[in-house]
């Protein structure tokens, strides 16, 4: 944002009104194959609540690409449960919607106007970036519902009502967050057998409720940033 209140409240009206346009639509754009988009939750100390995340965007970025509206199907790897759910739901969000703007700027940068998801409502990178956080966040519920929101579960019913364009932006911008979160609060957390060992590295063993024995081991890259400390995507 800047220091001109006047040019901050342009700008937001001029996303505002592209969103608007576009989102009239009653269903999100066609949604193409499914592809998996793991997230691993890992865990830097004995502090439950200290951890970060690894984003796998490889397939879902290379599919959109290629201009795909593809159907992100998201499964959460970890290696123990015992953390605050809101936190946790919250921390995601924030982490993703941070990931996602990462791989949307550089898409933009190495090969023009992003395409698919990255390019979604048309806006282009330098933009008001809670626009971007408002995608990603539509993105998290389609991985979250199997593809099946539709904007109007989405948004508030109050969209087109007689408020401000800007203050119609900022009540999606809102509501989108807040439907993540619910989701997150809720969704299946699966143990992972090498983040199990991670997590509970030099004390007593937690609980196995929820462990997935037949799991494959921890993808080479995933293993490589264990110890990063930061929330990061390796696509």
């Amino acid at each position: 944002m800047s220091d001109n209140p006047k040019e901050d409240s342009w700008s937001l009206r001029t996303v505002a009104d592209r969103v608007r346009e576009q989102i009239a639509l009653p269903a999100l754009p066609k949604l193409g194959r499914e592809v998996n988009m793991p997230v691993y939750l890992i865990h830097n100390s004995a502090d439950p609540e200290d951890y970060f995340f690894i984003f796998d965007f490889e397939q879902f970025v290379e599919q959109t690409r290629a201009g795909l509206f593809v159907r992100p199907k998201m499964k959460i790897w970890a290696g123990r449960q015992d953390f605050d759910r809101r936190a946790f739901a919250r921390q995601m969000r924030e982490s993703f919607a941070r990931e996602f703007d990462i791989a949307r700027a550089q898409l933009a940068a190495n090969g023009g106007k992003a395409k698919g998801w990255f390019g979604f409502l048309g806006s282009s990178v330098g933009e008001v970036g809670s626009l971007s956080g408002f995608v990603a966040n539509v993105v998290l519920l389609v991985a979250l519902s199997a593809g099946k929101m539709v904007l109007s579960q989405v948004l508030p019913k109050n969209w087109i009502a007689g408020k401000s364009d800007a203050r119609k932006l900022e009540d999606g911008i809102d509501a989108t967050k807040n439907k993540v979160d619910s989701a997150l609060q809720d969704v299946e957390i699966t143990l992972h057998r090498d983040l199990y060992n991670h997590a509970y590295r030099g004390q007593t063993a937690g609980r196995l409720t929820g462990m997935d024995y037949q799991a494959w081991p921890l993808p080479a890259h995933v293993k490589q940033h264990l110890n990063d400390e930061t929330s990061g995507s390796w696509w």
